[in-house]
């Protein structure tokens, strides 16, 4: 996983969520390369006023187990408040991209804030590349 932010506040979220073995596998990028390379949507029109959020939050608390994840992460999220490296990264959208060798297999863009990949779509893809 790859998310805006600096080493050492990722250091921090880690320890802070304590999210076992992070640092194998979580990334930041503090300059958005990556965000600025995919052409990720952006904007605040994007990220709070796109018809798709409000959509988003209503399936998320409509469907069954839908808050789940998100109780489980809100519970650690105590006292910890990250600012990223510029202001402007606070209106980027992220995506979920299955990428095998040279090839990326799956590409989803965040439309909207909440709006994001279906997460049992992605596990299957990506499983199914080391089988």
């Amino acid at each position: 996983m790859v998310s805006i932010g600096t080493p050492e506040k990722l250091a921090s979220l880690i320890e802070h969520l304590e999210i076992e073995n992070g640092s194998q596998y979580l990334y930041v990028d503090p300059e958005n390369i990556l965000y600025d390379e995919l052409d990720l949507n952006r904007g605040i029109q994007r990220t709070f006023f796109n018809v798709n959020t409000p959509f988003a939050f209503l399936d998320r608390f409509t469907r069954k187990d839908g808050v789940d994840d998100l109780k489980k992460v809100l519970c650690k999220w105590t006292k910890a408040f990250y600012i990223p490296p510029k202001n402007e990264q606070a209106f980027l959208q992220g995506g979920t991209f299955v990428i095998a060798g040279d090839k990326t297999v799956y590409a989803h863009y965040d439309p909207s804030t909440a709006s994001h990949a279906p997460m049992d779509k992605v596990l299957s893809i990506a499983r199914a590349l080391v089988a």
